[in-house]
Formats: C-alpha cells, structure tokens, sequence
C-alpha cells in the first residue's frame, strides 16, 4: 500500500502501526507535509515530525512539488510515478541521518533547517491572501443548488438526480479550467476525456467538496483566512491520495472529502480512484 500521510498523522502511533505491519507500506510524502513540519518552531516540530519516519526509511516515497504535479499532462494511469522525486525518496535515510546530526547540535545543519522554516512559513502566510478571497466566490457556486440538492450532496452513497450531477460536473470544470489557465506550470489544456485525470481538476473537485460543506453550514463569510488556508491546504492531501492508495489522517471532514472525492471520480467520472500499481 501507498498512502498519502497528512502532516497531523505523522506523530501518531498509528503511523508506526501502519509501517511496521509491513515492509510493503509506504508512507507517501507531499510538499505540504514538509511545510507543515518545518513552519514556525522549526527546530521542534520537524524532528518530532520525522521521527517515525525515520525508522522506515526505506518505506518513504517523497513526491515532487505540488507545482510539478499541476503540469503534468498525458495519460493518467501513470501519474502517480510521475509525482515521485526519485532523488528525495532515495536519500531520505540520508536526510533523517542529518536531520540526528542537527538535533545533536549541528549549527550548520540547524541553520539550513531554520532556513526552510522561514520558507514554509511565509508560503502558508501567503496562501493567507487566497483564503480571504474564497468566501465571495462561493456566493455564485451556493446560489445554484437548492436546500434540497445540497442535502442530497451531504450523502454521497444516495442516487443523485441528473440534473444535480451535471451541474456538480460542470462547477468542477469551471473551476479546474480556470485554475489551468492560470497555473504557470500548465503547458497543455486537457480536453474532456483527459481533464478527470489531471491533479487540477481533482483539487478543483476536492475543493468544491469542500466549499459544499461550507454552504451548507451557512457559508464561508464568517470563517477565518486561517482556518480556509488550513482547509486548503488539507484538500490538496486529498487530491494527491487520489492517485495513490489512500490516506492517512486524523482529520475526519478530511478523510470524508477524500472518500467523496472518491465516489465522484468513479461514478461520476469514470475514474478508478487508486492508481498506484506494483
């Protein structure tokens, strides 16, 4: 098994349970994982962060940027290898030997890690600007479905009208096809058949999924940017884990988006949700 592991599992004992019952599961690795463990105390969170990990070295897939998972274009079946830093996954036991070496009291080391804290930290103040303007622009997507559809919407097992499915469709390509046209990393726009396979539109579906739990409990206008950049950064584990073989998280709106996210790229999409093969 390849799982996706989000940053609030990577302390529990639950990981290690998952590690340890067998050399064939991987913990999966993003981007914002790391920021998550290097941001604010740095010289704290990080190796209490790794510190599981590090005695699995061998069972860490370490995945390339987010960025570089937004350009990729092709067929989708073998996205997943595509998403693997080769160089980062192979040199994790190096990486964790450093991360002891700087815990013993390595100045030069401490200071590179403090280095990649203040990065993490100003790219998660960053996303701070994009959560301020997520509320208003949910007001158009909430204004489209009635009570009743957003009920039907909170049961992903129950059968969905047709009308509620290709209007769900369509807010989900909106949003992805703006999001590529954006994205400095896009190269290629995807036509209809490819777009479900692209890491854009399952964060664009991720994060409509999310936006109908916030419409449905009132709207996101009285949210905090702190909690929205949170919740962002929380659907991007669920649009990876959509390529691998789950995810790890303690989080349980989390795990419920993934698990929708799911249910939509295979019923509705045609998508097989896990794609990482032997």
């Amino acid at each position: 098994m390849r799982k996706i592991v989000d940053s609030n599992f990577l302390q529990r004992d639950d990981l290690r349970v998952y590690l340890s019952a067998s050399p064939e599961n991987f913990a999966v690795l993003t981007d914002y994982a790391a920021m998550e463990a290097y941001k604010d105390n740095t010289l704290v969170s990080i190796y209490r962060s790794m510190a599981i990990l590090a005695q699995y070295p061998a069972q860490v897939i370490v995945l390339h940027g987010t960025q570089h998972a937004c350009g990729l274009a092709g067929d989708g079946r073998d996205y997943w290898r595509r998403m693997i830093d080769e160089d980062q996954t192979q040199g994790f036991a190096n990486y964790c030997s450093l991360l002891d070496r700087a815990q013993r009291g390595d100045a030069s080391l401490q200071l590179e890690l403090l280095d990649l804290g203040r990065e993490a930290t100003a790219h998660m103040e960053r996303m701070l600007t994009d959560a301020r303007g997520m509320p208003g622009a949910l007001d158009g997507i909430a204004q489209t479905y009635s009570p009743e559809e957003l009920r039907q919407l909170r049961r992903p097992d129950a059968p969905y009208t047709e009308a509620l499915v290709e209007k769900t469709q369509r807010h989900v390509m909106t949003m992805a096809a703006m999001m590529l046209a954006d994205h400095p990393a896009v190269t290629s726009f995807p036509d209809a058949k490819e777009a479900p396979d692209r890491f854009i539109f399952r964060l664009a579906l991720c994060m409509l999924l999310l936006a109908l739990r916030w419409i449905s409990v009132g709207g996101a206008t009285n949210v905090s940017p702190q909690r929205i950049r949170n919740d962002l950064v929380d659907i991007n584990f669920a649009a990876f884990a959509t390529y691998f073989d789950g995810l790890l998280t303690a989080d349980d709106k989390l795990a419920s988006i993934y698990q929708e996210a799911t249910i939509w790229l295979e019923r509705f999409f045609s998508i097989r949700q896990a794609q990482a093969g032997p």
